[in-house]
């Protein structure tokens, strides 16, 4: 298997729903791809929220645990896999 895609993550989007007046409730979805036009439930929140903000803030946190980390990139190209540094220096 591709080492990158093995690192790679589905792409997550989150959605605030307020179905009551005044309770707000955050959910992760994951789009729907090419034969699946409706989105998959991820994640939700546990119990409603007083306003939209503090959904927004609540869901970004757990969207944010669910998202790729910032990893090294993998080297490419000749001396990739010795890591390489090109070091500046005089023609002489």
């Amino acid at each position: 298997m591709n080492p990158i895609s093995q690192r790679m993550k589905p792409a997550l989007s989150l959605v605030i729903e307020e179905p009551i007046a005044g309770h707000y409730y955050w959910l992760i979805v994951q789009p729907g791809g090419w034969l699946s036009l409706s989105p998959t439930l991820i994640a939700s929140a546990p119990g409603p929220l007083p306003s939209y903000q503090a959904a927004q803030e609540a869901g970004r946190e757990v969207l944010a645990t669910m998202q790729a980390t910032a990893d090294r990139p993998i080297p490419s190209g000749f001396g990739g896999a010795w890591d390489i540094m090109t070091m500046p220096g005089a023609l002489v």
